[in-house]
């Protein structure tokens, strides 16, 4: 449930870094959101605004630029600042470029053109200002802070923005292959995840806010259903339509899910909260994490926010091929089923799973998918800085760790890097991420997005130095 909450409630320290050029940061994060970074497919993509981002970053950041290598993988971008000592394994800033298109019917709706870069003296506006061009440039206002006053860092950094996140991910693979090849290792990364920080009432805990590092991501499966028909007239349905067939098909796996499960790292987030936990059952059950795993996890699939963390889900999104008439029987239907799937829960599971639930009749057929993230461990080099830096900033909210249900590039570096961090430093209030997030008039405020910025500089002050 997203609740009205007071964007700037928690936020402290804003009077840190007072010669950060706030305007100048804003203005060249509302240039790089006029560009229309859209991405589709790699035949019929304009990537002319891609190159003037590219653009924009070399004649922006005079410090990253004269200090780095600044580099193109495809239309991807990877820029490499070495540190002083190579020993160390590098940190890893992560972002897209790409953003969604606005929604056909909606243009009208735009208080400001959302390829506009409009700001007036509370706002940046435009499509991304949330997704994720704030991090992708927050992330280099950062870096160059950092290089203009402390020079070259002790740990090596690596920024990667791939091209297409919203669709394949294909830039940030050929991003993380590159990596591989070179022998680069990172010992933690920091990409998006949730974006707002929220009251914990969903976990029993009213009056809490909380933030969440994603230390996995769920993964992602498009399943194909086909039942085949021959057709023919109404009056004689032996044996049931195509479409009976494949409706009952779809019931039979709604009906026979995997029961809900809490991963470790959910199970930390419940064992960080139960002293503030006050709502039953939740209260009882978090008393002792590990003995009721079960119940807690039965218990949190009721909760609408906590039912995608502990559950692999599915969702019946497209039904193909139905007759046009009432009295015509169908041929060849399908139906299109998008799962989240839990940390440790694999593709190929779950076609075996499908095709024995839905038994003889019916093909299964498994389309696009990415796979869960590993789950990494809270605590370290990264989530430790991370933490506290975010603690110094947002007082009063509790960092837990948590899994993010959507997407994102991290997982494709799992190979490069020791821990993956999730979590985006700017934090607008939970309305206006739901309200501007893929939708209408999608902006971020100036305050949220320097304070950003001070929390990353913090964090790299922390961790490159």
């Amino acid at each position: 449930m997203t609740q009205t909450v007071e964007p700037y409630a928690h936020f402290a320290h804003e009077d840190d870094r007072p010669d950060l050029d706030l305007d100048g940061c804003c203005l060249r994060l509302g240039s790089a959101l006029a560009l229309r970074t859209v991405y589709t497919t790699p035949e019929d993509t304009d990537f002319s605004p891609f190159d003037e981002l590219y653009e924009l970053i070399l004649r922006s950041y005079p410090h990253v630029v004269g200090t780095g290598t600044v580099e193109r993988v495809g239309h991807s971008i990877l820029i490499t600042v070495a540190g002083s000592d190579p020993s160390l394994p590098c940190a890893l800033l992560l972002a897209h470029q790409d953003v969604v298109d606005v929604v056909p019917g909606t243009e009208g709706e735009w208080e400001h053109d959302p390829f506009g870069g409009h700001l007036d003296d509370e706002w940046v506006w435009g499509r991304g200002a949330l997704d994720i061009k704030e991090m992708l440039m927050g992330e280099l206002e950062a870096l160059e802070y950092l290089l203009a006053h402390h020079g070259r860092p002790r740990r090596t950094v690596v920024l990667a923005f791939g091209e297409d996140e919203e669709v394949d991910s294909r830039g940030a693979t050929a991003l993380a292959t590159e990596l591989v090849s070179r022998g680069v290792r990172a010992a933690f990364s920091l990409d998006e995840g949730v974006t707002t920080s929220v009251d914990a009432t969903t976990y029993g805990a009213p009056g809490v806010m909380v933030a969440d590092v994603g230390l996995s991501q769920k993964g992602f499966l498009n399943l194909r259903l086909v039942a085949r028909g021959s057709g023919g007239h109404s009056s004689n349905p032996f044996g049931g339509t195509s479409l009976e067939r494949l409706c009952v098909a779809v019931a039979r796996l709604a009906d026979a899910l995997p029961r809900p499960r809490l991963t470790p790292v959910v199970a930390e987030t419940f064992r960080l909260l139960a002293p503030h936990i006050t709502q039953e059952p939740l209260r009882r059950l978090a008393s002792d994490v590990d003995a009721n795993a079960d119940d807690l996890a039965a218990a949190a699939a009721q909760v609408r926010e906590l039912f995608p963390l502990v559950c692999t889900t599915m969702a019946v999104d497209q039904i193909d091929g139905s007759a046009r008439s009432a009295n015509v029987m169908p041929a060849d239907v399908s139906a299109t089923i998008n799962f989240r799937l839990l940390p440790g829960v694999t593709r190929d599971e779950i076609v075996t799973w499908a095709q024995g639930v839905v038994g003889d009749g019916i093909e299964v057929r498994a389309l696009h998918g990415t796979p869960a993230g590993r789950l990494d461990a809270p605590g370290g080099l990264g989530y430790d800085e991370l933490v506290e830096v975010f603690g110094r900033y947002h007082p009063g909210v509790t960092v837990v760790p948590s899994i993010v249900c959507g997407g994102t590039d991290s997982v494709r570096y799992e190979g490069v890097c020791d821990k993956l961090l999730r979590m985006t430093p700017f934090r607008p209030a939970p309305e206006e991420l739901a309200r501007g997030l893929h939708g209408v008039n999608e902006r971020i405020s100036r305050r949220t997005y320097a304070q950003g910025i001070r929390v990353l500089i913090a964090f790299l002050e922390k961790t490159l130095l």
